[in-house]
């Protein structure tokens, strides 16, 4: 079968991570590893209502200083939220708008403001910008919504049109793929930051 619609998501597909610089940024504030902030739903609540842009920088400090180095300022809880955020490699972003002459491609992301505008800053550095990259863009901190909430692949789906059985949807999250995969969506688990490990074989697959 023929797909017509790709989605990607950004962190960890088209927008690398650097997770060791995250782990040391965590630490400096007083926080776990990112798997151990996960694994604490005290922490895990309120890191990723800021990260997938749900809640306001102010919110986010008070909310999680109780679990910070008393001394940490809030410049530096932030950064530690920042200090994942790595390049777009330039062939990949290449590889991307390749793809858009001939498809539907769509960036499905939980991203809040500082990051987006890392992640443009990343595409312009390399000579692109998203609306090269992209026909349309679905933000969680714009949408206030996120993955895997059913309802922003519903939104996606509804304002494109796209049709799920001809729609492909890579993502590094097991979570969000088990959701698009409820709505028939083709899905791949991409490796963090190894889009090209599964991306030729995909498309070999679905005959894009």
């Amino acid at each position: 079968m023929k797909h017509k619609t790709i989605i990607f998501d950004l962190a960890g597909v088209v927008m690398n991570l650097n997770i060791e610089r995250d782990t040391e940024a965590l630490k400096s504030v007083g926080f776990p590893d990112f798997a151990g902030c996960v694994a604490n739903d005290d922490i895990r609540v309120p890191m990723l209502t800021y990260l997938n842009g749900l809640c306001t920088k102010a919110e986010f400090c008070r909310d999680i200083r109780p679990f910070c180095r008393p001394d940490a300022t809030d410049d530096e809880i932030l950064w530690s939220m920042d200090a994942v955020l790595d390049d777009i490699p330039l062939s990949r972003l290449q590889t991307i708008t390749e793809l858009k002459k001939t498809h539907n491609v769509y960036l499905l992301s939980n991203i809040y403001d500082t990051a987006w505008q890392h992640a443009v800053k990343e595409m312009n550095r390399k000579g692109y910008g998203p609306e090269d990259c992209f026909d349309k863009l679905f933000l969680s901190y714009e949408m206030q919504m996120a993955k895997p909430d059913v309802r922003i692949f519903a939104t996606l789906l509804e304002e494109t049109g796209a049709i799920p059985a001809d729609t492909i949807y890579f993502d590094d999250t097991a979570e969000n793929i088990e959701t698009a995969k409820r709505l028939g969506i083709k899905t791949v688990l991409v490796p963090m930051n190894r889009l090209e490990d599964v991306l030729e074989t995909a498309l070999g697959r679905t005959q894009l």
